[in-house]
This record gives structure tokens, C-alpha cells and sequence, in this order.
């Protein structure tokens, strides 16, 4: 009986696509290179030397020019583009050799391509998880797809989801209070019948048990709905609301269905006192301060802002940030798995001290509405620094974390 032959093991991708790329880059390089009189600066020399479309001359440029070696991927051109590219550097003398190099290595590149991702978008996208630069740019564009598809699936948008938590020390000295300001700026539906639920603050330990105790103040004192909006900086009319139950047991709210379109556009803000919410020092339950950021809402740009009172960290220094994915985890554990998290390469950046550090473009009147959150607690902007996370089309369903360790408790 002949032995069961047993299939090669698949090749690694990463170093096999390293090879396969770096051949094709250095003969491309090649060809420009070798024709004769020219010599290669900036991107727009190849259309201008060579007869090429911009576009084309752009591409070709910036894979050359790009050092990272799996960033430069998504500037290669198709085949259409490199027989076109090919065509017009034989039209001016360059050296065989290095063009039927090119068409060589392109094949193989090809093949690279079929073998491993099937079409060219996906490979890409594989190449884009193997960059060491540019990453940001490519989670722009992808995230923008997921924003635009989110919108039409759930029949809703907003220009800015927002947050911001001030956290200042307790009276008891064990513990930190917190004003919470969060909204959406115009958000709006694609679909009539679409009803949108608002998030409400809890405290979770280490043990991942949620609590519900901590008492909450609505922040403007004249509003007596079940909402505790901010109206002087809510869209009119007011937006209006019904209870539904939550997955913890708690009750939420959401936004009743309204017309769609942006005349029919909402803003709403909601403010909120919690006081001693969670323990100042570091504990057995809590070794961490950290506050999250639930991400439901297909948003143009995320901003979350965290105001910390320096006499809670002495020692200075930004919060890190974290974005898990809730397709998997969260729940009603809020238990994330360390494969849960996604890539995030926005940056956590100390605006300054004070309110007036916050201004952005993204949240019109952002400014007075620390203030007026700052003025109904009692305390001083000045005493606060500031730090922000914006991403720019936020993926969902996710959440986002900002956090760092707890002092220990003073001798």
C-alpha cells in the first residue's frame, strides 16, 4: 500500500509576498532608471517624460518612493496600468532587460495575489496588517466604507459622537467624582422608523460585576424629564424619549422615529453629577482608572475627552487608549478577551489645562458646555488637564477605553 502523501505545508505569506514585492519594486526602479536622459525626482517626472496619466505617473512614483515595502502595495498599479506603464518606457528606450523583468515580476505578483487573497482589494488589505507605516491612513479609508455601509444597514448617521468625563476628587478623599457630558451632533435618520437608544454611566470592578449605585444628579436642575439633557444645548424642539429596558435590567431611553434627512437633523446633550464613583486608590476590586466609551452610532468622528483633576495623578502623563471589538465580548460581563481588541492608531493628545484647551470644531458651543458643567459642580477649570481621543469614522459595534493605573493610597 503506497503511503498517504501528505500536502507541502502552505507557504508563509509574509516572507513569501516580502520577496515577490521587493522583486517587483527593484525592477520597476529598473525600468525608470534606464531611460535614457531621465532622471527620476518626484512622481509628476513620469508623466511628463513618459506620456502617462497623473494618476498613473502619481502611483508608480510613490510605490518607489514609499520605504515601507508592504505600504508601497497599494500604490502598485493593475494590469491595465503596467502594460500601459511598460509600453510607454519602451516607446522611450528603456532597457529590455528590466521591462521583461517587470512583466516577470508582475506575474508573479499575481499569482501572490490569486494565491492568497483572491483579488487584489483583499490583498491590500492583507498587506496594510503587515505595514509598519501608514496604518492610520489606511484605517481612514476602510473605516469610511464601514461608515457609509453602517449608515444605510442601521438607517442612521451623526456628524460627532461625543464625550467628556470630569473627574475630580471626592470630599470623602476616597473617592473621585464625575461630571459626564455626552451627545450626539446632528444626528439624523435615513429611515422613518428607526428609534435610537442613549448610553447611561456604570461602574464596573475587576470581577467584571456591574454597579448601579452610584447617584446621579441630572446637571441642569430645571429639567425634570427622565432624560437628563442639557436643553440650552439641544437642538429645539426638544428631542423626545421612551423607556425601554436595558440588557443589565436598568431602564434606558430611546429616541422616538421622526422624520428623515438632515431637516430633520438632531443635537442632543445630555450632563450628568455622579459622586464617589469609583475608589481614588488603588484597591483589591479596582486596580485601574479607566472609562469607557460605547461606540452604537454610525458617527463621522468620535471625540472623547477626559478632564483630570491633578491632585488625582500627581504624576501627569496621558491616559492609554484601547478599542475592543463587542462582537465577541463585553456583554452583560463587560469581560473583554485580549483577541477582542483592534488595531487603534489615533493618538490620546494633552490639549493643555482648562476648558478653553477643548475647543474643536467638531462640537459647536464645546467650550460653554464644559464651562456649565464645571460652574454646576462646583469646581475650577483651571485645576484640570485635558486630554482627547478623536477617531475619525469609529468602528461598531466597539468600545473604547481610556485608562491608567490607580495610585496607591498615601503612607
Amino acid at each position: 500500500m503506497n503511503p498517504a502523501v501528505r500536502a507541502p505545508p502552505p507557504a508563509d505569506f509574509p516572507a513569501t509576498a516580502e520577496v515577490i514585492i521587493r522583486r517587483l519594486r527593484n525592477a520597476l526602479a529598473a525600468v525608470v532608471a534606464g531611460v535614457p536622459g531621465f532622471t527620476f525626482r518626484r512622481p509628476n517626472d513620469l508623466a511628463s517624460e513618459l506620456g502617462l496619466d497623473p494618476k498613473l505617473a502619481w502611483n508608480v512614483g510613490r510605490c518607489l518612493e514609499t520605504p515601507d515595502l508592504f505600504a508601497s502595495v497599494r500604490f502598485l498599479p493593475g494590469p491595465t496600468g503596467m502594460r500601459v506603464f511598460l509600453c510607454a518606457a519602451q516607446r522611450r528606450a528603456a532597457p529590455a532587460e528590466a521591462i521583461a523583468e517587470t512583466r516577470a515580476a508582475f506575474a508573479a505578483f499575481r499569482q501572490l495575489v490569486r494565491t492568497h487573497a483572491g483579488s487584489r482589494k483583499y490583498f491590500n488589505m492583507l498587506a496594510a496588517g503587515l505595514a509598519a507605516t501608514g496604518a492610520a491612513r489606511a484605517d481612514i479609508e476602510h473605516r469610511r466604507l464601514l461608515f457609509e455601509g453602517s449608515t444605510y444597514v442601521w438607517g442612521v448617521q451623526t456628524r460627532t459622537l461625543f464625550r467628556a468625563n470630569i473627574v475630580h476628587p471626592a470630599p470623602d478623599t476616597e473617592t473621585h467624582d464625575l461630571v459626564t457630558l455626552r451627545g450626539f451632533i446632528d444626528f439624523c435618520r435615513m429611515r422613518p422608523n428607526v428609534a435610537w437608544r442613549l448610553g447611561q454611566s456604570f461602574s464596573v470592578d475587576r470581577t467584571h460585576r456591574v454597579h448601579h449605585d452610584t447617584r446621579h444628579t441630572p446637571l441642569d436642575p430645571a429639567w425634570s424629564g427622565p432624560v437628563p439633557l442639557v436643553p440650552a444645548f439641544c437642538s429645539q424642539p426638544i428631542p423626545a424619549f421612551r423607556p425601554v429596558r436595558g440588557v443589565h435590567g436598568n431602564t434606558e431611553f430611546e429616541f422616538v422615529e421622526s422624520s428623515v434627512g438632515h431637516t430633520a437633523r438632531i443635537t442632543c446633550v445630555t450632563g450628568e453629577l455622579l459622586r464617589a464613583v469609583e475608589p481614588r486608590y488603588r484597591t483589591d476590586l479596582y486596580d485601574d482608572f479607566c472609562v469607557a466609551f460605547a461606540i452604537r452610532t454610525p458617527a463621522e468622528a468620535l471625540v472623547f475627552d477626559l478632564l483630570l483633576h491633578r491632585d488625582l495623578f500627581p504624576d501627569g502623563g496621558a491616559p492609554r487608549a484601547a478599542l475592543y471589538s463587542d462582537l465577541f465580548g463585553g456583554g452583560l460581563t463587560l469581560r473583554y478577551e485580549p483577541t477582542a481588541r483592534l488595531p487603534l492608531h489615533d493618538p490620546v493628545t494633552r490639549l493643555g489645562s482648562g476648558p478653553d484647551a477643548a475647543c474643536t470644531a467638531d462640537i459647536p458651543r464645546y467650550v460653554d458646555m464644559l464651562r456649565y458643567a464645571l460652574a454646576r459642580a462646583g469646581w475650577s477649570g483651571d485645576e484640570f488637564d485635558v486630554y482627547r481621543l478623536r477617531i475619525q469614522y469609529p468602528p461598531l459595534p466597539t468600545t473604547v477605553m481610556l485608562r491608567r493605573p490607580l495610585p496607591e493610597r498615601p503612607a
